[in-house]
């Protein structure tokens, strides 16, 4: 019953009649009447059909799909929940943390934005790979596996390399589209550091880590942490997430301070 109110409410906040929205999906009135006083089941394409049509917010996509006892969205829906709404969120999270690094990346690791303190420290650390164009999105998998990469100036590669080694393979299972790209990283990473690389010592579900960059300007000391916005309804194997790297010293804060003006 519970869904059957939701999708109504869904409707006449739309200022839809069920006629209305019946045409606009293509389907009877007679089954948008039947959905609504909960004699009939909608199919997952209706559910998201009924969505889309009625403007819904969308948080509401993932709820509904759980109450209906269908899987969360994916890439073939062509459905991005929280998009407009979390992008903003989003991008005020990194301009709130100026003058410290942040960035926005996809569920495939590839950055989708980044504040100007993330992009002086691409420039710092691994300037070969830093973007030269126009949304142009790093790869975060290629940039580890990379000699000229983020581990090539970190302390204790190999056991941040197998944390995130670690990471990526947990995140594959919901995410098999990654596989390809974690077994090439995996290879690289054997090749420069042999077979520690597959025994982290951090659960493979922790999104935070501590680490040190060797810079031309001295260390720098950071904790990252790996955050996501919108609703608990609004999270899948689609989300994009925030890194937000804070400084852990006071030294490390001084430069950052100091680079951003």
């Amino acid at each position: 019953m519970e869904l059957a109110q939701l999708l109504k409410g869904a409707r006449v906040s739309s200022g839809q009649s069920q006629l209305a929205l019946a045409v606009r999906m293509g389907v009877s009135q007679r089954h948008v009447n039947f959905v609504e006083g909960a004699r009939s089941r909608p199919s997952r394409v209706l559910l998201l059909d009924w969505l889309a049509q009625t403007d819904s917010p969308p948080s509401m996509f993932n709820a509904a799909l759980r109450m209906a006892g269908y899987a969360a969205l994916s890439d073939t829906d062509h459905v991005t929940p929280c998009e407009s709404g979390c992008d903003t969120a989003v991008l005020r999270a990194l301009d709130l943390h100026m003058p410290n690094p942040g960035f926005v990346f996809d569920a495939d690791w590839r950055v989708m934005r980044f504040n100007a303190s993330a992009l002086w420290l691409i420039d710092q650390v691994m300037p070969d790979l830093a973007p030269t164009t126009p949304g142009e999105r790093l790869d975060m998998i290629a940039a580890l596996a990379s000699p000229r990469g983020w581990l090539s100036r970190v302390h204790r590669p190999v056991e941040v390399g197998a944390a995130l080694l670690a990471q990526l393979r947990a995140e594959q299972w919901s995410r098999p589209a990654l596989a390809p790209r974690v077994d090439a990283l995996e290879t690289a990473l054997r090749e420069r550091f042999g077979d520690d690389v597959l025994r982290s010592s951090r659960a493979p579900t922790t999104t935070y880590l501590d680490l040190v960059l060797e810079t031309d300007l001295g260390p720098l000391s950071f904790s990252v942490l790996q955050s996501w916005t919108g609703l608990p309804t609004d999270q899948d194997a689609t989300s994009s997430r925030a890194e937000l790297w804070f400084p852990t010293d006071d030294g490390t804060a001084a430069v950052v301070r100091e680079a951003m003006g």
